[in-house]
């Protein structure tokens, strides 16, 4: 079966991405539940080279553990923290970061389709402050 996907789009540059639904099951099922996403899209302060956004979605809030932590976000990933308070994707060297140091979070997804130029959009938060960001899913047609 393929991995669901999701089209994420920041000011117009729009990407898709596949759902990890094999490490995390539980968050990215929540995640789906939670679509569409529209938001503002955040520079992160302590995360390195990453954007984020504060979903608030009821589906996120029950996730109250992690799936398969990690601290390290690669370029065009996707994480979030438990109970969907935070979710962050990467443009470049990342790892995940609190007021009080590092911390983990749980994988949800990894762009597939036009990585280069959302990754770009995505590095322009850090100078020219914040963008917007919808996720919606892709119809599996």
């Amino acid at each position: 079966m393929a991995a669901r996907r999701i089209r994420i789009n920041v000011d117009g540059v729009e990407a898709v991405a596949e759902l990890q639904e094999d490490l995390s099951p539980r968050a990215t099922a929540a995640f789906w539940e939670s679509l569409p996403i529209n938001k503002p899209l955040v520079a992160a302060k302590w995360s390195g080279r990453a954007c984020f956004i504060h979903p608030a979605a009821e589906p996120l809030r029950a996730i109250e553990t992690l799936e398969n932590p990690v601290t390290s976000i690669y370029p065009g990933t996707i994480v979030m923290r438990p109970r969907g308070s935070e979710e962050l994707i990467s443009y470049g060297e990342s790892e995940y970061r609190w007021a009080v140091g590092t911390d983990y979070v749980t994988r949800l997804a990894k762009i597939v389709e036009n990585r280069g130029p959302l990754i770009e959009m995505l590095a322009r938060t850090h100078d020219e402050g914040d963008k917007h960001i919808t996720i919606t899913r892709v119809d599996a047609s």
